[in-house]
């Protein structure tokens, strides 16, 4: 094959994830990988934050019992939602915990995320991400596409 009909190399999808459960971490890496996407687990919100910053995430998955929170602040979140609406439209961010009920739209908007999900339903994790995944790149897309006519993305 010439180097002008060899397949495109495509690169990694990185999902960022603030988690240290040694229980949830591979049911949540497995479900990644299924959607495409690869786990970059955090141990600190300081190193998540700064990653953030620094780097544009298509997926956050934030455990609500990450070291440093607590269930009325939680650093990670507090930082995402600092970041400029420009970035954070391009993000999908997944809180999980014990309290929620699954796709409880109101709770995700009162805690400024994308979508939670209850620890129970993690084996669901994968059809979760791919319908959530799908329907928030449809909803921004034309924002999307403005902000590229525009040049900033």
């Amino acid at each position: 094959m010439s180097p002008e009909t060899a397949a495109p190399e495509f690169e990694t999808r990185y999902a960022l994830v603030c988690s240290d459960s040694a229980e949830r971490l591979p049911t949540v890496k497995a479900a990644l990988e299924k959607v495409g996407f690869t786990m970059l687990p955090m141990k600190a919100a300081d190193d998540a934050l700064q990653r953030m910053r620094r780097d544009t995430f298509e997926v956050v998955v934030v455990d609500e019992q990450f070291p440093g929170a607590t269930p009325a602040e939680h650093p990670v979140l507090a930082g995402i939602h600092l970041l400029p609406m420009s970035q954070r439209r391009y993000m999908y961010v997944v809180l999980i915990g014990r309290e929620f009920k699954t796709f409880d739209n109101m709770m995700a908007l009162a805690r400024s995320v994308n979508a939670v999900v209850n620890v129970n339903d993690l084996p669901h994790l994968p059809a979760i991400l791919r319908k959530g995944i799908t329907d928030h790149v449809e909803f921004y897309r034309t924002f999307r596409q403005a902000l590229a006519e525009a040049g900033r993305r």
